[in-house]
This record gives C-alpha cells, sequence and structure tokens, in this order.
C-alpha cells in the first residue's frame, strides 16, 4: 500500500477492505477487483454516493465480480499487508497523478474509482454494464463531480 501518500479516510478503508476481500477469496495479492469489491463494501464514500445515484446494484456487481475470480483451497502464505498485483499497482499509480492533476489534497475514492474504470475491457466494467449501467455517464458523472469530504 501506498507510503507518505496522503489518503482520505474512505481510500484508507478501501485499502484495508481490499485486504479483506482478497483474503477472504485466500488470494496472496490485491488486485483490482478486490479493491472494486472494497468500494461497493465501504460506506459513506464518494465513490459509492455516485454509484447509488446511478442506480448501481452492488450486490450484482459483486457477484459478477466473484464469478470471476478464483477462490483458493488454501490460505496465503504471505503475512502482514498482502502486496498490490502488477494492475493494482498501475492502477493506484494512474489514481495518483489523477488526484494531483485534479490538484486534490488527499486520494479520494472518487479518484480510485476513475482509475479502475479507465481501462475499458476489465471485468469491473463488464460487470457493471451486465448490471445495465450506462459506463459512460458514469464516468461523465465521476469526472464532473468535485470530490466531497469523505468520512
Amino acid at each position: 500500500m501506498p507510503n507518505n501518500v496522503p489518503l482520505s479516510e474512505g481510500t484508507r478503508k478501501l485499502l484495508d477492505q481490499a485486504q479483506t476481500e482478497a483474503r477472504a477469496l485466500n488470494q496472496e495479492f490485491v488486485g483490482t477487483e478486490h479493491l472494486m469489491l472494497a468500494i461497493l463494501q465501504v460506506s459513506g464514500t464518494h465513490a459509492q454516493r455516485v454509484l447509488r445515484q446511478h442506480h448501481v446494484d452492488k450486490d450484482a456487481v459483486r457477484s459478477q465480480l466473484l464469478s470471476v475470480l478464483p477462490y483458493s483451497e488454501s490460505a496465503p502464505v504471505v503475512t502482514g499487508n498482502l502486496p498490490l498485483s502488477p494492475k493494482a499497482q498501475r492502477t493506484l499509480n494512474s489514481a495518483l497523478v489523477m488526484s494531483r492533476s485534479l490538484r486534490e489534497p488527499k486520494l479520494s475514492t472518487r479518484v480510485m474509482l476513475l482509475a479502475l474504470m479507465d481501462e475499458p475491457k476489465t471485468a469491473l466494467i463488464d460487470a457493471l454494464r451486465n448490471t445495465g449501467i450506462d459506463v459512460d455517464e458514469l464516468l461523465r458523472a465521476l469526472a464532473e463531480t468535485p470530490t466531497e469530504a469523505e468520512a
């Protein structure tokens, strides 16, 4: 997880929840799908408010994401924080760049969601589309909505 990067409280909770999601599936790393599962779980965040405003069915998206994630029968041997997958690390780096370009004082869940949705061919985009969400409209709303303070 990022060191010395100012994170909103929501993003801190999101990263912790992503660890929980990955461990629940006995994964040895945190992937982008775990980050999205965490966004769906952590309440009170800006990203979750935008998802709710666009009628994203959290349970349906969660189910879609879980269907593509492998479950390992054995627990990971990693102690402490699980490492980010290369794709999740690139997504986090992209979110940091976006956050700086938007001159946000802290990395927000809104920017994390924007970064997760930045790649058009992902399980997340498929899950949103399969549940009837207009992904382009959701991206526009995320991009146009200034980040609010997150609890």
